[in-house]
């Protein structure tokens, strides 16, 4: 299942493809009946698993036919899934009856090697048709499913943003295709296979910061019956229809399930998207819900570890941490300044995952809101280079986005109202003393944005680089020192009024 699909084909005209995909002709006569279920951007949650093993049971027990898809970012981001470097994911996944999952940029997170070692332990394929490493495909790209003599194709197909939305070294040597020509490409694969329901499982989103080629309406071309997509978190409530492709979307964080009844008969498709909330009182597979049990207890001793503690809620809520500055990221990024001789901190929002409530901080705490291991380095800056850091940190406000600049040790008055690039118009140290533009700073920040990580091209220009412990590591030692903890940001980042 793991095999390697190169595909030698013969590219066919484009008025051939449209007629070959427009028929909906069957060779079969009966009904073909088929409930799909599908989820994305969950980030090592393992809620909703007990809700869909449950769902798919019931509705096999009714004669139904059944597929379970993932479309991405599920093998990293909560505790356990990082402490096993995803094996724990595949484990779950492999015991609800995953049919297929395509790679999510996060994957990447682990790298490329520990992602095919993941893909052999799967007992259903990771696919990703538009993803070569020197010159070759690595995934398998597509497959096919027998469903009372129905052929349903399915291909995978990742983000080509991933360079810039995952660490830039996990991706060293990889390609991503373009997603349109990848779909086109598959569509003619599937239909000389024989099959007349194509579905891609997509990890490209919506988001509108996204080049047009690059989100998920670029893959609904003829041929393409039903995209489930991931990426940008969006919640489809009955999916969209753009042209005679359907797109769905379940939204995040194990939240919710989609649902697509599909009809195939000898005259048309009928497709019917739903979404299920997974805390709607929905029964569970108890087998399912006692292997996460099992999952968890096995990190217990790692997460349970108090590391410390803070009176109040540091906020790290996605909305926040992606438009502005909170008590949470003043807290990280001054861990940072904390290392000697260090003038300035950067993290961008997107590396801070979630809050942490008051009281005492556990490691279990810190592991779910940091959860990209990342090194920290030192390198030298000029002022001018920061400067233009931070006018494209700010760049797309008041957008919510990964690349949103957090930062220590200096004062930041913006105009959101500025053109992007000029909208900086205040900006001194932390301590009040004059920004130099021509100074040269020593500046701390993840080695994801050191190496170009989130479109930071302009800090692979830094120079002298030092390398520290991980973000956990540094950040765990400066909650030893019992540091000052605002209820509220610090006011660093400041709105012309």
């Amino acid at each position: 299942m793991k095999k390697n699909l190169k595909t030698i084909i013969i590219i066919f005209t484009a008025l051939l493809l449209l007629l070959s995909c427009s028929t909906k002709h069957f060779s079969h006569d009966d009904n073909v009946t088929l409930t799909i279920i599908h989820i994305n951007d969950r980030h090592g949650r393992m809620e909703a698993d007990p809700v869909i093993s449950q769902i798919a049971k019931e509705s096999r027990a009714k004669g139904e036919n059944v597929l379970i898809f993932d479309a991405g970012d599920t093998l990293h981001g909560q505790v356990v899934a990082i402490l096993t470097k995803g094996s724990s994911m595949v484990e779950l996944m492999n015991a609800v009856g995953y049919n297929a999952m395509v790679t999510g940029n996060h994957e990447y997170n682990y790298g490329i090697e520990r992602m095919l070692e993941l893909a052999e332990m799967m007992n259903f394929p990771l696919l990703a048709a538009n993803v070569k490493k020197y010159g070759e495909y690595i995934f398998q790209d597509y497959e096919i499913f027998d469903v009372k003599g129905q052929k349903i194709g399915v291909f995978g197909v990742v983000t080509p943003e991933t360079p810039s939305s995952t660490d830039p070294r996990q991706v060293i040597g990889l390609e991503f295709e373009d997603p349109q020509q990848t779909a086109l490409r598959m569509v003619q694969v599937l239909k000389v296979a024989g099959c007349e329901y194509i579905i891609a499982l997509a990890h490209l989103g919506d988001n509108p910061i996204s080049l047009p080629e690059n989100r998920v309406d670029a893959i609904a071309v003829p041929g393409v019956n039903l995209i489930i997509d991931g990426h940008s978190h969006t919640l489809l409530m009955n999916g969209r229809q753009v042209g005679n492709t359907l797109i769905v979307q379940a939204g995040e964080f194990a939240k919710n399930i989609g649902v697509v009844k599909v009809t195939i008969d000898d005259e048309q498709i009928i497709q019917n998207a739903y979404i299920i909330d997974t805390d709607d009182g929905m029964k569970k597979d108890e087998m399912i819900v006692a292997k996460i049990d099992e999952l968890n207890k096995s990190i217990e001793e790692i997460t349970n570890q108090i590391v410390g503690y803070t009176p109040f809620f540091l906020n790290g809520e996605r909305q926040n941490v992606r438009t502005g500055d909170t008590n949470l990221s003043n807290l990280i990024t001054d861990s940072m300044c904390f290392i000697d001789a260090v003038d300035i901190a950067f993290i961008s929002g997107g590396s801070i995952r979630a809050s942490i409530p008051a009281g005492d901080i556990t490691m279990g705490h810190v592991l779910m809101t940091m959860p990209f291991s990342n090194l920290i380095v030192t390198l030298e800056l000029s002022g001018t280079v920061i400067l233009e850091a931070l006018e494209y940190g700010l760049s797309a406000y008041p957008d919510e986005v990964g690349f949103f600049m957090q930062f220590s040790g200096l004062k930041v008055l913006f105009d959101p109202n500025a053109e992007s690039g000029n909208r900086i118009k205040d900006i001194k140290m932390h301590n009040d003393l004059a920004f130099d533009k021509s100074k040269t700073y020593t500046v701390a920040m993840l080695e994801f944005l050191a190496a170009g990580g989130d479109g930071y091209n302009m800090l692979t220009q830094g120079e002298n680089i030092v390398y520290y412990g991980g973000d956990v590591e540094v950040f765990v030692e400066y909650l030893e020192t019992n540091p000052n903890i605002n209820e509220e940001s610090d006011g660093r980042l400041m709105e012309v009024w």
